[in-house]
This record gives C-alpha cells, structure tokens and sequence, in this order.
C-alpha cells in the first residue's frame, strides 16, 4: 500500500516566528559590516537584535484626522487641556516631539514637561532600525551627537531608551560618553533600557558603575559590553524594580551574575544570548520564572534554589564536548525544560548524576515538568541508551518534543527489542498526550523509538512526525515504515501518527522562538502544539 504525506501538512504552521539552526547570519539585520565580525559574533548580534523590543513611537506613524472643511484654519487640538497635549507629544519619536515647541507659546514647554521615548535609529535620515550605520563614520556621530543633545535637554522621566546605533570602544573618550549617558538615564528615571554598542574587537567597552544607579529600571537588554566590576560596587547597589534583563555578547564573571540574582528581587525573566566567556551559571532567585540560554558556552547550570521558576531552556549552546552539566536542585515550579542533549550534558538531579540505566527514585525525578524537549544524535547509540533514564527523570511529560539530527560518527543500531527490555517509562505510559518528532530521517534508530511509544502510550492524542522536504530519501523508501507504524498495535487504541513536511530553508534545525520562551502568556516555545 503506498503512501503519500499530504503535501497541505507544512511545518512550522503560518504565524509562527522561530529561530533555527538552518537561520544565517546573512538573514539577521542588525546592519554591520560583515568583515568586522567573526561568524559567532555576527550570529549572537543578529539574534539579539530581532529579540529587541519594538520602541513604542514609530517615525513612519501616520496622523489620521477627520478632514476640516474647506477654508476652515481652525487650531483644534492646541484647545486641549495640557494633560492630553503631553499624551500627544510623548507618543512622537524624540526629534518630532522637540519641534512641537516652534507651533507656538502654546506648545513650547509641552515637549520638556512630557515623557520622552529615545530611540536613536530615529535620528537617522529614514528613521528606521535597518538602516542602521554599518562602520563609524559620519552618520553614527550625528546620532551620537543628537542622543547627547536629547539626553541633556530633557528633564526626564523616560520611560523607554534604545541606543543601539553606537560604535564605543575601550578608550578614555568613549568611557567618558557612557559614565555621562548613565548620570542623565539614572537621574532621569530611565526604565526600559536598549544599549547595544557595534563594537570591533567584540565586548570591549566595560559598563560603568553607574548602572546600577538606574533604580528605575524594570527591562533592561544589553549586547557586546564588558559587565560592570560587580566586585567594585559600593553596598547597596541593586536594581530593585528590574523584572526583565537579556544580555547578549557580554563579558562577565560567574560571581557577577550571582550579584545580579541576588540585588534584583524582582526578577522573573533571564535570557543569556552568546556569551564571550565560559560560564558557570548559579540560579538561585525567589522571583526567578523563565531562564534561557542561546548560542552561550556554557560549562555548567545549576537551579540551586529557583522556587519561581517555570521555564528553562537552551539553545545551540557552543560546549559540545560531553561533560557539560545541568544540575537542578530546588525548582518545585519548573514545567518547560529543554533541549537537553543527552549526547552532550551530563544531567545532575539533587545530588545524583543520571546514567544509563539509573533506575527512578523521588531524588531522581522532577515532576513538575510538563513540557520537554530534547535533542538526539539517533545513530550514536550512547545517546539513545540514556534517552529512557532522561525520560523516567520527568514522570509526567505530557508533551515531548524530539530534535532528531542525523550524526557525523553513527555507532551502531538498536531496535525495538532494546526498547522492550528496558522496561516500563511512567511518563509514556500514563502521561504522554503528545510527541513532535523533527526531523525524521526514516533510521532504524528513530522507528524503534516511534514504535515503542505507539504501543506504550496508553493516552497518546497526537503524534506528529516533521520530515524535511530536502531531504533525499525516496517516499516509497518510508513506505514501509510508515504503514508498519499506522497499523502497530496502539496502546491509545488507534493510529495517531499525522506528518508535516518542513518549509524550504526551515528544517534541520531546532525549532526555538526566545520571545516565545519569556512570554507567559505562550505556552509553546518548541512549536509543539501544532
């Protein structure tokens, strides 16, 4: 019997923003010269930049107003009581805003006693942020020159600042327009915070201490910097109303991001995009929810005590030798976690470190996820012996989503029998509601484990395999495998395998959406649900 993948099943569905492996820098628009970075620092800004927050003024915004009757000169809107004047101009982007004052005596005070938005790709000609300059020249020291005016002329408060158009490097001049750009965003209440500089060599430029005098703040994103010298601060520096913080391509030591937890208290969402040294992370926060780490080296996570936190999540982390540790400690919240890679972390619950064939206890399992993800390497059969003890650590998965990807040294096959003797997984027994399986290769490897799950999982809804259009495997090659998988004996009592095809240029990579991840109002970073 043949059979055919309907052609109308693509995946990702329509909508959906994602990042994957297959995403190339030449894709990602922050706008530099590509000779001036590496192809790690342009990936780690291209990503950060499309993670940055939209400014809430825009200077391509239309003023839609019924039309005056011919002849009619009348000046309406200067008639409105001052409070809705300086609604107007503060939803003008800030060079806009300033000119309101040349309307008339009316208007002249509006601009300085009104909230001002600073975004500094609003000085460019265009005003927009793909037309960002792509080396220092004249056009970055015009909008350096307008953010020094902007910031000086304006008693504040302001409620959102991006600056993200800079080229500072380690130099006396540069450190000296930081320091004064952090006194006036200090003493003028900043409290959304874009500062992004376009540097070359990468994060050379360290942050002044008077960042944490930015008591304001509730978000913050910092890209290529030097992290402030945490252990220079005077006593009592905190962030104490910051509840969102993303660095990416910043230097920093591990003690200065134990600083951080520990002086915002606060904090709900962390997200570590590239980093330029080897980390060890700590995440000990009460107020702690979502942490991601993308494109970071990382040698070793470790949820200490995070009683907040519902979501971790890594992304194409660098250190790929195995060895690299994730280690959760106290999350009793905790229900979205991946990718993990059993090729690559060695994975520590409470004091014991998961092997192969380490058998389920009530210290060796989190029981709060419900949501998980991992990445496989299919044909390294190391990998796929520990894939049940990571699956027995999370006893009430009820979504798995798989990142199958085909290896460079394959090691051998496993079959179904290896899956029969290794006895009962309580989660794909009485838990699993949905499996997503990207990208499916048509291996042995990848059908014993499908086969295992159709005939185990007792409430099984969905299943749902992700094959790449590209791919070079003949359809009638996955015939066989495709009907022997529809007519298994499922536990869940009928066939619930359903098949997507990727979208050009979409597979083979793992799915990830960061601004998915740190929405709690999302409930599918892994593009799962689908």
């Amino acid at each position: 019997m043949a059979f055919t993948i309907p052609a109308a099943f693509v995946w990702p569905p329509p909508g959906n923003i994602l990042s994957t492996d297959g995403t190339t820098p030449a894709a990602m628009r922050h706008g530099l010269d590509p000779g001036t970075l590496n192809v790690y620092e342009n990936t780690v800004l291209g990503f950060l930049y499309a993670f940055l927050p939209k400014p809430p003024v825009s200077p391509a915004a239309t003023l839609s107003c019924a039309a005056a009757e011919e002849g009619e000169g009348m000046d309406r809107i200067s008639g409105l009581p001052d409070i809705l004047l300086r609604r107007i101009v503060a939803r003008l982007p800030a060079k806009d805003g300033a000119r309101t004052a040349a309307l008339s005596k009316r208007w002249r005070g509006l601009w300085r006693s009104a909230p001002l938005v600073l975004v500094d790709t609003h000085f460019l000609p265009r005003g927009g942020a793909e037309d960002r300059p792509p080396r220092p020249g004249p056009a970055s020291r015009a909008v350096r020159r307008a953010v020094n005016s902007a910031l000086r002329a304006h008693p504040g408060p302001f409620p959102f600042v991006s600056l993200s158009c800079g080229f500072m490097k380690a130099v006396d001049a540069d450190r000296a327009v930081l320091a004064r750009w952090f006194q006036h965003l200090a003493t003028k209440g900043v409290e959304e915070l874009v500062l992004v500089n376009r540097p070359s060599p990468f994060a050379g430029l360290r942050l002044p201490a008077a960042l944490f005098s930015c008591a304001c703040l509730r978000r913050l994103y910092l890209g290529a910097w030097r992290f402030v010298d945490t252990s220079t601060l005077p006593r009592g520096a905190s962030f104490p109303n910051l509840q969102d913080l993303v660095l990416g391509g910043v230097a920093m030591e591990d003690g200065d991001l134990d600083f951080l937890l520990a002086v915002s208290p606060v904090l709900e969402t962390l997200a570590i995009v590239g980093n330029v040294k080897k980390m060890h992370a700590r995440l000990a926060s009460h107020s702690l929810r979502c942490t991601q780490f993308c494109l970071a080296d990382i040698e070793e996570v470790a949820v200490v005590d995070a009683p907040s936190l519902e979501r971790l999540f890594f992304w194409r982390c660098l250190n790929k030798r195995r060895g690299e540790r994730v280690k959760i400690g106290y999350a009793p919240r905790l229900s979205m976690l991946g990718y993990l890679e059993p090729g690559v972390h060695t994975l520590e619950i409470g004091n014991t470190i998961i092997k192969s064939g380490t058998r389920p206890s009530p210290k060796t399992t989190v029981p709060s996820v419900q949501m998980l993800a991992l990445h496989m390497h299919f044909k390294v059969c190391s990998e796929v012996k520990m894939l049940p003890s990571f699956l027995r650590c999370f006893p009430n998965v009820e979504t798995l989503c798989i990142q199958s990807e085909e290896a460079k040294e394959p090691s051998g096959k496993l079959n179904l029998k290896f899956w029969q003797d290794n006895g009962p997984i309580n989660c794909v027994q009485t838990q699993l509601k949905r499996l997503v399986f990207r990208e499916f290769h048509g291996e042995e490897n990848e059908f014993a484990f499908l086969m295992f799950i159709a005939e185990n999982a007792l409430v099984l809804e969905k299943m749902v395999l992700v094959m790449e259009l590209r791919r070079p495997s003949k359809p009638e090659d996955l015939a066989a495998k495709m009907n022997a998988l529809k007519t298994a004996r499922w536990a869940s009592g009928s066939n619930k395998a359903g098949y997507m095809l990727s979208r050009p240029g979409v597979g083979g990579g793992s799915a990830w959406c960061l601004k998915a991840g740190s929405d709690f109002m999302h409930n599918d970073p892994f593009l799962c649900l689908v």
